[in-house]
């Protein structure tokens, strides 16, 4: 699973694509036509100092990572970090990723 960087690409899914809210995580969906699922993470000023953003991107990250193993390819997503996000317990982060995914119809059949 490679990461959207370009923003270029950050601006195509926020234009093109579908979204689904959580109190901790929007997720942003779009489908692109490459072998591969691209993830991007944003988190805006909203949600804290540079220190707690950055904490809530590594977080998000990492729940990503977690889970890309029952994710659907041939899409590029973009996560953006709520307030509530940075100071979430570990579980709660993961199932709100979890959530948005099955919502969002992201994870594999079977």
């Amino acid at each position: 699973m490679s990461r959207l960087k370009a923003n270029s690409d950050f601006r195509r899914v926020r234009r093109e694509g579908r979204s689904w809210s959580h109190p901790l995580i929007v997720l942003i969906a779009r489908a692109n036509d490459l072998n591969e699922t691209r993830i991007g993470v944003a988190a805006s000023k909203t949600v804290g100092s540079a220190v707690v953003r950055n904490r809530a991107k590594r977080r998000l990250r990492e729940a990503v990572r977690r889970a890309e193993s029952t994710m659907a390819i041939g899409w590029d997503v973009l996560l953006v970090a709520r307030p509530g996000l940075p100071k979430a317990k570990w579980p709660d982060v993961t199932q709100a990723l979890a959530e948005l995914l099955n919502r969002a119809k992201l994870l594999r059949a079977g």
